[in-house]
């Protein structure tokens, strides 16, 4: 399973020209830690929406029109892909939203699904999801699209990212939910579970301890493989040392740059500034 862009429009922009990168907040940094590791050249413009997040109890079409107006202020950023580092978002963006998008842009649920499939050898595989993607039931719907006899497991995790937004990533809060939400994918005997959240890598630690033996997937790998490779076939992979990042959040709060920090391994305040791009609800 080759995953495709979500969109892939025609005409190729310049190869010096940044990645834009977006999630509801801290979470899209698992993804652009990803990113750093497999293409270190390039120069990204990330936005997190922070003063919205968390987005896994707002109404779909909320975070639909979010998405649309994200992509809207990175392309005023004149980036030449777009990787839609949020779960939720991916599920929500229709062909239609993305038709005018003059690059291409890249999700999460596909590689996720796709990445499962080739993992699990039971064909029981499990997706720890916010409650708006677990009611998508994306992940469901392209694994069984492949494998129409796949047993799909979902589990909403409330909890999950307002820890990570808080900057609480471990302690006895954190282990009492994840064993909470991993119990009915223990119940079905799942051998493979995707993180269906970007926020949720920033959690492994307390995850895998209760999963011991079930195959973990993080969806960030494999979309950061396939702009990758994108990038290589089309002849787009910026040369020489990478220019600055530029890093947005709609709240510029000291855990979102303190996670900043954790994740990617450097201080980011030197790049880092504040931006609303979205209608209040």
């Amino acid at each position: 399973m080759t995953p495709p862009p979500l969109h892939s429009p025609p005409g190729l922009p310049s190869p010096d020209l940044p990645i834009g990168m977006f999630d509801s907040g801290v979470g899209g940094f698992t993804v652009l830690r990803q990113l750093k590791r497999i293409l270190p050249c390039e120069q990204v413009v990330y936005f997190g929406d922070t003063a919205n997040a968390p987005y896994g109890d707002r109404p779909l079409h909320v975070i639909r029109a979010w998405a649309r107006q994200i992509i809207a202020f990175l392309l005023q950023q004149q980036v030449k892909a777009i990787a839609v580092a949020c779960n939720i978002s991916s599920s929500v963006l229709t062909a239609g939203d993305l038709a005018d998008v003059p690059v291409p842009v890249f999700g999460l649920v596909y590689n996720g699904a796709a990445s499962a499939l080739q993992a699990t050898r039971n064909s029981r595989i499990g997706i720890l999801a916010t409650a708006a993607t677990v009611q998508t039931e994306s992940y469901v719907h392209i694994i069984r699209q492949f494998n129409p006899d796949a047993r799909v497991v979902q589990s909403a995790c409330p909890q999950f990212v307002p820890f990570t937004e808080r900057g609480v990533f471990g302690g006895a809060e954190v282990d009492a939910a994840v064993r909470e939400y991993v119990a009915p994918l223990k119940a079905e005997g799942v051998d493979t579970v995707v993180y269906g959240c970007t926020h949720y890598p920033l959690l492994e630690e307390a995850i895998k301890r209760h999963l011991d033996g079930v195959q973990l997937i993080d969806p960030a790998i494999g979309i950061v493989e396939e702009l990758a490779a994108y990038l290589h076939t089309n002849g787009l992979l910026r040369q020489g040392a990478a220019a600055p990042d530029r890093i947005f959040a709609s709240d510029l709060n000291e855990h979102f740059l303190a996670t900043a920090q954790k994740f990617l391994g450097y201080d980011v305040r030197s790049i880092a500034r504040e931006r609303r791009v979205v209608d209040a609800v």
